[in-house]
């Protein structure tokens, strides 16, 4: 029997391609989504809905109020910012979240009987990210050894592959890509111009536009 699990998900390509392969080789519970004040979390939210109907997996949003009071933080910010501003890490990190973000599911996995989280941490991200490196994931895996009865583990069904790798095994697993958001704005459309929309038109081999 496949193994149960919990699918942390923001509608951006890593999490999209790690969800349709984690429906393949475990059973999916349901899928969440997270929406801490982020600029881009009704556009998030909208994709997460739309994927896991696709995929037939059941989604809830879990929403975390007190990142309000980081009102310094870009990420976090509704007014007009350059776009440039978000090529630089610094602007775009948001503390812990990640830690955050495997913490609650946790409680969820362990509550529900699930054995896995899944994510999207991989490779690429991890040149960039320290909470995307396969040590983090190490360090989470042993942490919830002893923070939960059931010994919920992490996982990434994209670890080992780069941007450009994961869109492609997208579409060996026929993952519903048409309805990834990756845009770190949080406009209805894309800008293309944001560090994480250049990623993923660099994924899909340059092309100039999403659709």
């Amino acid at each position: 029997m496949k193994p149960k699990s919990i699918i942390l998900l923001s509608g951006g390509l890593d999490s999209l391609v790690s969800a349709t392969i984690a429906k393949k080789k475990t059973r999916p519970l349901f899928a969440l989504t997270f929406d801490y004040g982020q600029r881009a979390a009704k556009m998030e939210i909208s994709s997460s809905r739309k994927i896991c109907k696709a995929l037939q997996i059941k989604h809830k949003v879990v929403k975390i109020p007190f990142f309000k009071e980081f009102k310094k933080l870009l990420m976090l910010q509704s007014k007009n910012v350059s776009i440039r501003k978000f090529s630089n890490l610094k602007n775009v990190w948001i503390p812990n979240r990640n830690g955050l973000f495997i913490n609650i599911a946790a409680c969820y996995a362990e509550y529900v009987g699930a054995e896995f989280i899944i994510t999207g941490f991989n490779r690429e991200e991890a040149e960039e990210f320290p909470d995307n490196r396969p040590q983090f994931m190490a360090a989470m895996n042993h942490t919830l050894m002893f923070s939960t009865l059931t010994k919920v583990k992490v996982r990434s069904f994209v670890l080992e592959y780069t941007k450009k790798q994961i869109y492609k095994l997208g579409l060996k697993y026929s993952a519903p890509m048409r309805y990834i958001y990756s845009c770190y704005l949080g406009r209805k459309e894309m800008c293309g111009k944001c560090a994480s929309c250049k990623k993923l038109i660099k994924a899909r081999e340059n092309r100039k536009t999403f659709r």
